[in-house]
């Protein structure tokens, strides 16, 4: 501001991008709350005030700043990228992923107008990885399917591509994916769906291999989780059992109760699209061309429950709400109804 002058603009706007690319994010918020008060109307503004807001861990303010630049302009591709990246990476509750959609629909558009390779690749990526957080792997799938048209190396269309193949329950082709990706680099989140693959194949040397090295490369998202043996799992779901409310215990005598390692295969492929891999529990219903004799099947999974608790007491109460969750099924409830509920 030499003779007293005031920045231009873009001249705010050029040194917040020159900060926010360096890492230096508390003067790019700086250089773009002084932007906006020279104008209120910038977009450019207003989005890097919000980008440095994220980076900032200053979620809610951020998503706020999103908001204001995309009342502006509603369909600005690089914005609707940004506010679709939050709500995916940051955020990531349903109703967040299944918005985070709608703003890479409203980017599309005007992304494919201007060929933007890059913007085309993030905007297909960040869908993906909402889809596949949705359950929805074959959408998934085909979102990475497309990053990779637009850049064929990028290492995370590539774990997203092998994540929607490991949902899908194509277990062959996600190892092949899978496996070049941490050959090449390093790759926690590939070791650890590696270690998942290798654990279904009943190889438990691999599969323990592949998660102790998930674990190092990332110990904040692979912290060590439930040990329990088969005999202190299976005490645990008995005591959890005699917990259970009335209605619920009686809900669980009509039908077969049984406690095993995983999912089989021909269980989680009898829908479309197949059921997780990773799911805690199972309502198996009787197939409809047997007796009425016939009863339905509850099925808990030890290896997946107790990868969903860091400790006894987590694990007891994710046995608690799969039990609860199944019966819930039994009773007629769907999956939108039970997370309503909590379960």
């Amino acid at each position: 501001m030499a003779g007293g002058r005031e920045p231009a603009l873009p001249d705010l706007l050029n040194q917040a991008a020159r900060d926010f690319e360096g890492g230096r994010y508390d003067d790019a918020l700086e250089c773009a709350r002084e932007a906006t008060r020279t104008d209120g109307t910038s977009v450019a503004a207003h989005h890097f005030r919000g980008a440095a807001l994220a980076e900032l861990g200053h979620i809610e303010e951020a998503r706020t700043a999103y908001a204001r630049a995309m009342a502006i302009d509603p369909d600005d591709p690089e914005v609707l990228r940004s506010a679709a990246d939050l709500h995916v990476r940051r955020l990531g509750s349903r109703d967040d992923l299944e918005l985070s959609l709608q703003y890479v629909k409203r980017a599309l558009p005007r992304a494919q107008k201007g060929r933007d390779r890059g913007l085309l690749k993030e905007l297909h990526l960040l869908e993906a990885m909402a889809l596949d957080d949705l359950g929805r792997p074959g959408e998934a799938l085909a979102a990475a399917s497309k990053a990779l048209e637009h850049e064929p190396k990028d290492r995370e269309a590539r774990r997203e591509k092998g994540v929607a193949l490991f949902e899908l329950c194509r277990f062959d082709q996600a190892k092949t994916e899978l496996a070049r990706l941490a050959t090449e680099t390093a790759d926690a989140w590939a070791e650890h769906y590696l270690g998942l693959i290798a654990e279904r194949a009943q190889d438990d040397v691999a599969a323990a291999a592949h998660f102790a090295r998930a674990r190092k490369l990332d110990p904040d998202a692979f912290k060590p989780t439930s040990q329990t043996t088969r005999g202190v799992f299976q005490k645990i779901v008995q005591e959890e059992v005699e917990k259970l409310p009335p209605s619920i215990k009686a809900g669980l005598a009509k039908a077969d109760f049984e406690v095993t390692e995983l999912p089989e295969v021909s269980d989680l492929v009898a829908t479309d699209p197949p059921l997780s891999p990773g799911i805690l529990g199972l309502f198996r219903p009787p197939p409809e061309t047997t007796s009425a004799n016939v009863r339905p099947t509850i099925l808990l999974y030890r290896r997946n429950l107790s990868r969903a608790a860091h400790n006894d007491e987590e694990l007891r109460r994710e046995v608690h709400d799969t039990l609860m969750h199944e019966v819930g099924h039994l009773n007629g409830e769907d999956d939108e109804q039970l997370r309503d509920r909590g379960l």
